[in-house]
């Protein structure tokens, strides 16, 4: 295999305050955990190959790789369906588009086309003996747990799929697959200075002393009289317009009215569940257990042959009848240790790769030969093996039924609403059309605003857009909101209007007030900060003011455990004071309030000696070094790639 020198450096200090904030919403698990773009791109490659057939209505072409429309629906779809089935396999339509979920499938198929294109240049190669396995051990190929022929004929003609396009389009994702192996194979092990080094960010206190400044307080101080009540207002009376009101005759044509009249058979869900089986598939799962003889990237050659040669003899002592469990308990160095190495089940890749591929090439009840990883030599017991499982038919028939509903009822509504729109055409207007057709569905309104709108049009932003970019007499386009179509006719428009001040002059008195007293509190917060800044201490000079000195107690990164009235929100810019630089550039402010501090102390805590965090931290960290090496990789080579996509999309 020909090795690339991937010129890409991890400034790992810049990146810190990331990987804090992986590591902070993990602090209280057992175990830290990090799902990384290494494992999210396998997902992927499932139906998703490379078209060299030069067809030019590719969806996406990247260095000349071109990705078919079939490749990109597939894509999309399942896609969709993942994050469907978060919403109870009903997501609406806005929140998708909102979500980017095309933009995400463009992207994703970009970044597998230049895995692929990697690893051919890398020099990798997979087998035809390589594919087989793959495919063997499917689960949507099998039956009783063992590949079946039949079942993978009839699944590839379920997908209009002929086996040699599925068969050379999972070498090409089995290509990207082994691609991001390699590449994040790169990553360095972490060190034994890094890891204290993110444990002392992670686990560090900061104190300080601060004064709040409240616009309540300073209400009283606030005077008004009518010249400058009446001089505001002209300044901000186009903050008391009116809503505009708009009073219609509509009607809508809403894909969950139209899917409850949609009947599916059950040959259609059969299809669906056949095509879409790796939806419903829970990977197969080990449970293992392993006795780990610790390296560092910092120890020398000696070290590594003595914890290599221990290991061999701890292994001669497992394959002659010793209980691995009393071995792990005795020998072991890893986290592990007391629970007599017991790791719990995982499926394929939430390991590192030399543990993953001997954890899954064993029998059940096999011990393993010595296995070298970037955290030392392992010896791996097999304790058991969960095979993959797919949910049956019946479990997920009413999840496919509510799919099957939603995607026929689109092009329903279409058909429907597009037919009763050249009714109203040809007949020569909305009246004529509802005397001809008496018992059209037509909805009517008297004036309303947007915020009391109907429910039907309340809930479709794209509706109500609409509908109040017209003026009186309009009568809109077919209209395509997020829940389905539209159409519109505007009875009666009233525009905005702006009240005299008479009439709300006891709310303009109010809101004056507020105003006002926000600008003395934070003139106060601000006159003190600039005197800190030309010498003194907070303490002085909050006592001849008069103000209220707090001390803030420990604060910790995320604040969720702290006890304390200091704002969770100055919390970051707290953490960059220190004794040279005691006090923020600006006053802090936490919605309506004001607030000046300074820096007291910093404690910097170190990982107790041999604690059982460490090989936690070690994992995580890696993975992270992983995650920034192959996002690097990939966002260096797409820059360097000619990447085109249709314009339809």
């Amino acid at each position: 295999m020909v090795v690339y020198n991937l010129a890409i450096s991890i400034n790992l200090k810049d990146s810190s305050i990331f990987m804090l904030q992986i590591l902070r919403r993990k602090a209280q698990s057992t175990f830290i955990q990090i799902i990384v773009v290494i494992i999210a791109l396998v997902f992927i490659f499932w139906g998703v190959g490379s078209n060299l057939s030069g067809d030019r209505q590719a969806a996406v072409v990247v260095n000349g790789d071109e990705v078919s429309f079939q490749d990109y629906q597939q894509a999309y779809d399942r896609t969709y369906e993942r994050f469907s089935q978060q919403f109870g396999g009903n997501m609406p339509k806005d929140l998708a588009e909102s979500l980017g979920i095309k933009q995400q499938v463009i992207n994703q198929l970009i970044q597998t086309s230049l895995l692929r294109q990697g690893a051919q240049k890398m020099g990798i190669y997979v087998s035809a003996e390589e594919v087989r396995k793959v495919i063997e051990g499917m689960v949507q190929f099998q039956d009783n747990g063992a590949f079946s022929m039949d079942r993978y004929k009839a699944v590839l003609t379920n997908i209009r799929t002929a086996p040699t396009k599925f068969e050379k389009s999972m070498r090409t994702d089995r290509l990207a697959e082994v691609a991001v192996r390699e590449i994040s194979n790169f990553a360095s092990v972490a060190t034994e200075s890094e890891i204290q080094e993110i444990y002392s960010q992670l686990n560090e206190k900061v104190v300080v002393n601060f004064v709040s400044f409240k616009p309540s307080d300073y209400l009283n101080q606030v005077q008004t009289d009518d010249a400058g009540l009446s001089a505001w207002y002209e300044t901000v009376k186009d903050n008391y317009k009116t809503s505009p009101e708009i009073q219609l005759k509509y009607f809508t044509f809403t894909y969950d009215k139209i899917a409850d009249k949609v009947v599916i058979d059950d040959s259609q869900i059969e299809n669906y569940y056949q095509e879409n089986t790796q939806l419903y598939t829970v990977p197969e799962q080990r449970k293992a257990s392993h006795i780990l003889f610790k390296t560092t990237a910092d120890d020398s050659q000696q070290v590594f042959q003595e914890k290599e040669a221990k290991a061999e003899k701890v292994l001669a002592l497992a394959k002659n009848g010793s209980n691995f469990a009393d071995l792990a308990k005795e020998y072991s160095e890893g986290p592990s240790r007391e629970n007599g190495g017991e790791l719990g089940y995982f499926s394929r890749g939430q390991m590192v790769p030399a543990f993953d591929d001997a954890v899954f090439s064993m029998e059940k009840g096999a011990v393993s030969e010595v296995v070298q990883t970037q955290f030392g030599y392992h010896i791996i017991y097999l304790e058991d093996i969960k095979p993959a499982s797919t949910r049956s038919l019946e479990e997920v028939k009413a999840q496919i039924v509510t799919t099957l509903k939603e995607k026929e009822a689109e092009s329903l509504a279409f058909q429907v609403a597009n037919s009763a729109y050249e009714n109203i055409i040809a007949a020569g207007g909305l009246d004529q059309y509802l005397s001809a057709t008496p018992d059209a569905e037509l909805q009517t309104t008297e004036l309303f605003k947007r915020e009391a709108a109907p429910d039907d049009l309340k809930k479709d932003s794209i509706f109500l857009d609409k509908a109040f970019s017209l003026n009186k007499g309009d009568f809109s386009s077919l209209i395509k909101g997020n829940s389905g179509y539209a159409i519109f006719y505007v009875e009666n428009v009233k525009e905005p209007e702006t009240p005299a001040l008479i009439d709300i002059k006891e709310l303009l008195t109010n809101d004056f007030k507020t105003a006002e007293s926000k600008k003395l509190a934070q003139q106060a917060a601000d006159d003190l900060l600039k005197q800190l800044h030309d010498g003194g201490s907070l303490e002085e000079m909050a006592a001849a003011k008069g103000y209220a000195v707090t001390n803030s107690g420990e604060l910790s990164r995320d604040g969720q455990n702290d006890k304390t009235t200091f704002p969770q929100q100055l919390l970051s810019e707290a953490f960059l004071l220190s004794g040279n630089s005691p006090l923020p550039q600006e006053v802090g402010q936490d919605g309506d309030n004001y607030y000046v501090y300074s820096f007291l102390s910093r404690t910097l805590p170190k990982m107790p000696e041999g604690s059982t965090e460490i090989e936690q931290y070690r994992t995580s960290l890696l993975n992270f070094k992983q995650q920034q090496l192959l996002s690097a990789w990939l966002q260096n080579q797409q820059v360097k790639a000619k990447i085109s996509t249709h314009p339809s999309l």
